[in-house]
């Protein structure tokens, strides 16, 4: 079944411009958040991103967005969770993560809508 949903909500940063939130999810039971960018880092980080670059650079500019934008917590475990060879997150899972947090910051989901 599809699921529509509406815009992300607006926040307002300090000096009063727009902002987007942040997004909490959990990876296996574990609280995370992304923090929300600003807009020069969505930019590039998207645009780094893009279909159109080699596949070596949008694995950097994956890991790159989750580097800029996890809380350290988050990116403590994140991390330690990727590096170790015994533990089955991988980039694929991290991707699923990247796809999420996009989705919820230009309001348009790009899968089925499913949570995993």
């Amino acid at each position: 079944m599809r699921e529509f949903t509406t815009s992300a909500k607006v926040a307002k940063q300090s000096g009063g411009e727009k902002k987007l939130p942040d997004v909490p999810f959990k990876l296996d039971g574990v609280e995370m958040v992304c923090r929300a960018p600003k807009d020069a880092q969505l930019a590039y980080l998207m645009a780094a991103a893009s279909s159109s670059r080699s596949e070596a650079d949008q694995v950097a500019a994956v890991l790159d967005f989750f580097e800029q934008t996890l809380d350290k917590p988050s990116l403590t475990v994140f991390r330690k969770r990727l590096l170790n060879t015994e533990d089955e997150f991988d980039f694929t899972d991290a991707m699923g993560i990247f796809t999420h947090v996009c989705e919820e910051w230009s309001g348009r989901p790009t899968g089925s809508g499913s949570a995993s």
